[in-house]
């Protein structure tokens, strides 16, 4: 897993690439945050591995039971398409640290770090048939991740009608654990009491960060009427600032909403 950390340090600039073309993210965030990121999370749980414990415990009368921690056996894991390298990583690494094999089903507008990520990991000496990525989309390549008899417990990260989607056929099929991470917009409150220079910054970030397509988006902004007027006016004026444009430019604040690649693909078949 260390290895494979030090290879992801060493391709950041193919990977930060790759998540650009795939789904519009901004270049320079993706070299300086984003994928930095992905390999200390594996070297995080790498250190985890040898350190997974169960328990003693003093029983009644003269008995004493013990817990015992071990692999639950394969995994399914169902990634999201506004952050494909993160979420990757933070559902296979522990499941290797775990000493689990794993299926990971990336989403279909989003396949391409996935892969290079699963390339990588070969090249760190993970052996054939541990860490497996398949293609496809959801309601056939991820549908057969959740109802397969054979995988023993699936994480899902997406929106809350397919979240209800996989623990049906999670329980439809052999009662696998689920574990689901579903999406939501959040309220963000401003009190008469908030630096309004502050929290025009705020709610400027917490709507617009990685182009508005993350869970915990501030999409809904609640003012209270002391600082309404000034707010809005300090907001609008941030806002002219951002810079839509090339995800490469080291001036963009956004790229496009869109994914190019998918676009072709609908024009050619056209």
């Amino acid at each position: 897993m260390n290895k494979f950390a030090d290879l992801i340090d060493e391709h950041l600039e193919e990977l930060a690439a790759l998540e650009t073309f795939d789904v519009g993210k901004v270049y320079s965030f993706e070299t300086n945050v984003d994928i930095p990121s992905i390999s200390k999370e594996v070297r995080y749980f790498a250190g985890s591995a040898d350190k997974i414990h169960g328990k003693t415990l003093k029983l009644s009368s003269e008995f004493q039971g013990y817990t015992l921690l071990e692999p639950i056996g394969v995994v399914g894991l169902i990634i999201p398409w506004n952050f494909p390298s993160a979420m990757f990583v933070l559902k296979c690494a522990p499941a290797l640290a775990a000493g689990c094999t794993m299926v990971i089903k990336p989403a279909e507008q989003a396949p391409l770090t996935a892969l290079y990520l699963a390339h990588l990991a070969k090249l760190a000496g993970i052996p054939n048939g541990v860490l497996n990525v398949v293609t496809g989309f959801g309601d056939t390549a991820g549908a057969a991740v959740a109802s397969h008899m054979d995988i023993d417990c699936v994480s899902f990260t997406g929106s809350t009608e397919v979240g209800r989607l996989v623990m049906q056929a999670a329980a439809t099929s052999n009662l696998k654990p689920v574990s689901l991470e579903l999406g939501g917009k959040s309220p963000l409150l401003i009190f008469d009491d908030a630096n309004v220079n502050q929290a025009a910054d705020l709610a400027l970030l917490g709507s617009l960060a990685n182009k508005g397509e993350i869970c915990v988006c501030s999409s809904r902004v609640f003012v209270q009427e002391g600082i309404y007027d000034k707010l809005v006016e300090n907001l609008v004026e941030k806002v002219k600032t951002w810079v839509v444009g090339d995800p490469f430019d080291p001036s963009t604040h956004q790229g496009p909403q869109v994914i190019l690649m998918n676009l072709l693909v609908r024009y050619q078949n056209i």
